[in-house]
């Protein structure tokens, strides 16, 4: 089976290099939506930076393994990989020496352990000189707060305690570029407790290149085997880009996170376009403006933050800067309390687009609070919040469409939302004899269109993934709203044969 999917992704991709991308990979063929383009497992599965996982499990754990003790080892694993501990046994550090690499600031310890052990072993070495290929942008993290955290807490305590000398003779220049090799390709992974993140590195999904509007689209199941498959038809010859960050950040967000963590800025027409594609997802209200049309949005080429409509009206930069981060700490605040949300949107809404991306957060917050009130038919939710759900989703959908062309997960789950909501409400409003069978059997006509739509895109989840097994229940669901669509076409049909 690996044979096979290696093969595939040999027939349908083609790696190529310039001094743009460095190596990058383009479509040896013609792709159509959805289909596949590479199945693979991670070379390594990684904590974040801070965090220790048990190197068997990987959950979050203070335990090291008895034997060897320097791989966290959880108290319900009996081991981890025998050549490992027995590598590390050989070392035979002293207790002073094992407690400076134990020690919890010294966490990047165990990531550069796990790539050096993969030298270390004739079955694994083949991975690790791949690995030592990837890109790593040394000279731009030089001296970086990253490189200086990596110095002190993985090189120091490495260096002192005589590990490297007998790990492969590594250096610190080497050890930096181990590092820089896991900052710059790995995917974010589903940790085992319910919303933690890892990190895993992959051997060919770390070669596709960055766009913030990708060509590909991503999905790591709980075996932690990576899908990359095409979100829209792709010609031979086109370049095959993923994402690496969230479509829903504003631009000055994403590139801060891919100059920080990637070293690199992105120059993709969505960042090129001071409107976000016309979503204007970072765009402020101009308030010096009387008409409406006035935003304050960022320029490219000067940095500049000045009105559409008229150039002479700016913000500070150092003015957008301070309010957009005392926003995000009122949102982080108001979190779970969705009557603080909503009176927080509309303050927000007075400075910032209503499709700016911590106005979308906001949405996204109250969609989340809004569906636990939807399913708890205790609370017995009124025709207003139904109507207030169907009109968040809908706002996020217009977004989504733009930023997430094609096949999207995001967009998926927004779209099953908005349609579950609206079947819903629609049966609540003919129970109560406010609709008619004509206008519900019209309404749930329309949520089955979207409800297929949806499940289009979401049954090509991998199904050990939550969105996967979203889509079996989606399935449930479309058949049960097929059979109430038939049952009412019945009943018209027999009011019209009366």
């Amino acid at each position: 089976m690996a044979a096979a999917v290696a093969d595939d992704f040999a027939k349908k991709c083609e790696l190529q290099h310039n001094d743009t991308l460095g190596r990058f990979v383009i479509a040896r063929c013609s792709l159509s939506a959805g289909e596949t383009v590479l199945q693979e497992q991670p070379i390594v599965i990684l904590p974040h930076i801070g965090d220790r996982r048990c190197a068997k499990c990987f959950k979050l754990t203070e335990s090291f393994c008895s034997q060897c003790r320097l791989l966290a080892l959880c108290e319900d694993c009996a081991g981890h990989d025998e050549r490992d501990c027995q590598r590390l046994r050989e070392l035979q550090l002293s207790e002073e020496q094992v407690q400076l690499l134990q020690a919890k600031v010294n966490a990047e310890v165990q990531p550069a352990l796990a790539c050096l052990l993969l030298g270390e072993h004739e079955h694994s070495r083949p991975l690790y000189e791949e690995m030592s290929q990837m890109e790593t942008h040394l000279e731009e993290r030089r001296g970086t707060d990253i490189w200086r955290s990596h110095q002190t807490h993985a090189y120091a305590p490495l260096e002192a305690t005589g590990v490297l000398m007998q790990l492969q003779a590594v250096d610190e220049v080497l050890l930096q570029r181990l590092l820089g090799i896991l900052d710059v390709n790995v995917y974010e992974i589903r940790a085992p407790e319910y919303g933690g993140a890892m990190r895993g590195l992959y051997r060919r999904a770390a070669l596709f290149a960055h766009s913030c509007l990708p060509n590909l689209e991503t999905a790591i199941d709980d075996e932690r085997r990576i899908k990359v498959f095409a979100n829209r038809p792709i010609a031979a010859g086109e370049t095959l880009y993923i994402c690496y960050t969230s479509v829903l950040l504003g631009t000055e967000e994403r590139r801060h996170i891919l100059r920080t963590g990637k070293c690199f800025d992105c120059s993709c027409a969505r960042c090129q376009d001071p409107t976000e594609l016309g979503t204007h997802m970072s765009s402020f209200i101009c308030n010096a403006c009387a008409c409406t049309g006035g935003y304050v949005v960022r320029q490219p080429e000067t940095g500049t933050w000045q009105c559409l409509l008229n150039p002479e009206h700016k913000l500070k930069p150092e003015f957008v800067c301070n309010m957009l981060e005392r926003a995000k700490e009122e949102i982080f605040h108001a979190r779970g309390d969705i009557y603080r949300l909503e009176l927080l949107l509309v303050k927000m809404s007075r400075l910032l687009h209503g499709n700016h991306y911590l106005m979308l957060d906001l949405k996204q917050n109250i969609a989340s609070i809004l569906r636990q009130i939807l399913q708890n038919m205790a609370h017995c939710p009124n025709r207003k919040v139904y109507e207030r759900k169907i009109r968040v989703c809908q706002e996020l959908l217009l977004v989504l469409k733009v930023v997430a062309p094609g096949i999207s997960r995001l967009k998926a789950i927004a779209l099953y939302e908005l349609a579950n909501t609206q079947a819903e409400l629609a049966r609540k409003l003919y129970s109560e004899q406010e609709h008619s069978s004509r206008e519900l059997l019209a309404e749930l006509n329309q949520t089955e269109i979207m409800m297929r739509e949806a499940l289009r895109m979401l049954l090509l989840e991998p199904v050990a993934t939550p969105e996967g097994q979203m889509s079996r229940s989606m399935l449930r669901e479309l058949k049960e709203l097929q059979n109430d669509i038939k049952l009412l076409q019945e009943s018209s049909d027999d009011v019209v044969n009366q």
